[in-house]
C-alpha cells in the first residue's frame, strides 16, 4: 500500500496543474467572452455636460439623460430623467428610460412602477414592453420576456431591437433555428453592422464559424471602425488556432478605439498563450488604467503577475478583482489556484467554497475543489466531490473520472479505481497517464501481467517516462 501511495503521490502533482489546464479547455473556461450588443433602447448621444439644464428644451435634456446611459453615468442620467418629468410628468417614455435606470441602480420595485405609470400614459408604448421584456429575461423569467417581446412586436413590427434580442432569447431556450430566423429579419429590416454582428455571435455559437466570419465580415465592410466585429471575430480566429489573424483583429480594435480596454485584455491573453509576457503585461495595465473599475482587467493582470512568479502583485490583483465584482466566479478561482500554487490550502479552499455557492451547478467548480482536496491527502473528500462533478456533467468529461479514479485507488479501493481507469481509456484512446496509473493498481493488487501490459503502453507512447521505467524494472 505505501508504494501506491508514493507513486500516486508523485503523480498527483500533475492533477492539479495539467488535468485543470486540459479540462479548462473541455469545459469552456473562457476568460474573453463575445458579447452580445443591443441590450436596451440604444439613443443618439447629446454631447454636454448635465450641470446645468437651463436654456434646454425637455427632449434636449432627455437625449443628454440617454447619453449619459450610454456612458454608464447613470446617476447623471436619473437627474436628466428627474428634471424633465417635473416639467413633464405624462412623458410615457421618459417613464420608460428611468425604469432602465432604477433597474441597473438595483430600484426594481421603482423601475416596475415607472414602466406602469408610462404604460398608464400610453398603453400602446412598445418600448415599455421592450424594457420589461428585458427586465424579465434578466431575471430568468424567459417565457414572461418572450411575451413582452411579442407585445412590442405588434405594436411596432419594425422594431429590430426586440427581434434581436428575442433571437438571443430563442437561442438561450435552445431553438437555434428560431434564433438564425430572428437575427437574419434584423439583418433584412436594418442592414447594420449591429445586426450583422448580432448573427454572427449565434452563428458562432450553434457553431457555425464559416457564416459567423462572413458576417463578421459583412459587418466590418459596412464599419470599418466597429470594435465589436474586430473583438469578435478575433475571438473566433483564436477558437480555430490562427493566432495572426486574431492579434491583427485585436491590433484594429485598439486602432479604431484606442480607449477600449476590452480590446488591451484580448490581445493581452493573446500574448500571454504566447509567453510574451511582458507584452501581455503592458496591455494589461493599459486596460486597467483607461478603466480602473474593470474586474476582468485585474484578473487578466493577477493571471499574468501569477505567471511571471509575481504572487504578491497577482494576490493583489485578484483581490481587486474580487472587490470590484464579488459575484464573479473567476476571480475567486484565479485567487484560489494562486493560493494553492502557494501551499496555502486553508487559504484556497474557501474561495473553492464560494464559486459553488455562487454557482452550485457548475461541475467543474466541484472538479476543482476536489483537486484540492487530492491534494491535502482527503481522498474520501475528494472523492465525494469527483462523484458530485460526474454527476453534473453527466460523465462525459473524462478528466472528471480520472481523478474520481484516483481518489479511489487512495482509498484502497481498487477495483473501482481500475473500473474508471479503463473508462477512462475507452474515452480517449492512448491517455498515457490512465495506462500509467492502471498500471500501479495492477501491481499492488499482485495481477503483474495486466500491469506489465500497461507499462509496455506506457512505454511504447513514451519511451522516456521515468516513472513507467522505474516500474517496469520491478516487474521484470
Amino acid at each position: 500500500m505505501k508504494s501506491i501511495m508514493r507513486n500516486l503521490n508523485k503523480l498527483s502533482k500533475n492533477i492539479g496543474k495539467k488535468i485543470v489546464k486540459n479540462i479548462s479547455k473541455k469545459m469552456g473556461r473562457k476568460v474573453i467572452a463575445p458579447l452580445m450588443a443591443a441590450a436596451f433602447l440604444m439613443t443618439p448621444a447629446f454631447a454636454l455636460a448635465a450641470e446645468d439644464f437651463s436654456g434646454l428644451t425637455d427632449s434636449q435634456v432627455y437625449e443628454l439623460g440617454n447619453s449619459f446611459m450610454e456612458k454608464r453615468d447613470y446617476g447623471r442620467a436619473m437627474e436628466a430623467y428627474n428634471h424633465v418629468l417635473s416639467e413633464n410628468s405624462g412623458w410615457a417614455v421618459v417613464y420608460t428610460s428611468r425604469a432602465r435606470t432604477k433597474f441597473i441602480l438595483g430600484d426594481r420595485e421603482g423601475a416596475e412602477a415607472d414602466l406602469n405609470t408610462a404604460l398608464s400614459y400610453d398603453p400602446n408604448l412598445p418600448d415599455a414592453y421592450y424594457v420589461k421584456g428585458s427586465f424579465l429575461y434578466m431575471e430568468n423569467d424567459f417565457a414572461g420576456a418572450e411575451e413582452n417581446f411579442n407585445h412590442a412586436l405588434e405594436l411596432y413590427p419594425d422594431y429590430v431591437d426586440a427581434i434581436t434580442i428575442l433571437g438571443k432569447l430563442y437561442f438561450d431556450t435552445g431553438r437555434e433555428n428560431e434564433a438564425v430566423k430572428a437575427m437574419s429579419l434584423a439583418v433584412e429590416k436594418a442592414p447594420s453592422a449591429a445586426t450583422y454582428v448580432n448573427r454572427a455571435i449565434i452563428y458562432s455559437k450553434i457553431p457555425d464559424a464559416s457564416a459567423a466570419n462572413l458576417d463578421y465580415n459583412k459587418a466590418l465592410e459596412l464599419d470599418p471602425n466597429c470594435v465589436t466585429a474586430y473583438l469578435n471575430r478575433g475571438m473566433l480566429f483564436v477558437e480555430q488556432g490562427k493566432f495572426t489573424a486574431a492579434r491583427s483583429d485585436f491590433d484594429s480594435a485598439i486602432k479604431a478605439d484606442p480607449k477600449n480596454a476590452s480590446a488591451y485584455i484580448n490581445r493581452g491573453y493573446l500574448s500571454m498563450e504566447s509567453k510574451q509576457y511582458e507584452d501581455a503585461m503592458a496591455d494589461f495595465n493599459k486596460a486597467v488604467e483607461l478603466q480602473p473599475d474593470n474586474a476582468l482587467a485585474y484578473n487578466a493582470r493577477g493571471l499574468a503577475n501569477r505567471k511571471v512568479g509575481s504572487s504578491d502583485e497577482a494576490l493583489r490583483d485578484f483581490d481587486k478583482c474580487i472587490e470590484l465584482a464579488p459575484d464573479y466566479e473567476v476571480g475567486y478561482q484565479s485567487r484560489a489556484m494562486l493560493h494553492r500554487d502557494m501551499g496555502e490550502y486553508d487559504k484556497a479552499l474557501p474561495d473553492f467554497e464560494k464559486i459553488i455557492e455562487l454557482n452550485p451547478d457548475n461541475p467543474l467548480a466541484h472538479y476543482d475543489k476536489g483537486c484540492l482536496y487530492l491534494e491535502m491527502q482527503q481522498p474520501d473528500k475528494a472523492l465525494e466531490l469527483f462523484n458530485k462533478a460526474i454527476e453534473l456533467d453527466g460523465g462525459n468529461t473524462y478528466q472528471f473520472i480520472m481523478n474520481k479514479a484516483v481518489a479511489e485507488a487512495y482509498l484502497g479501493q481498487n477495483e473501482a479505481a481500475v473500473a474508471d481507469f479503463t473508462k477512462v481509456i475507452d474515452m480517449t484512446g492512448n491517455y498515457v497517464m490512465a495506462y500509467l496509473y492502471r498500471g500501479i493498481v495492477y501491481n499492488t493488487m499482485g495481477m503483474k501481467a495486466e500491469a506489465k501490459a500497461d507499462i509496455d503502453k506506457v512505454l511504447m507512447l513514451e519511451p522516456e517516462n521515468q516513472q513507467a521505467k522505474e516500474l517496469m524494472k520491478k516487474l521484470k
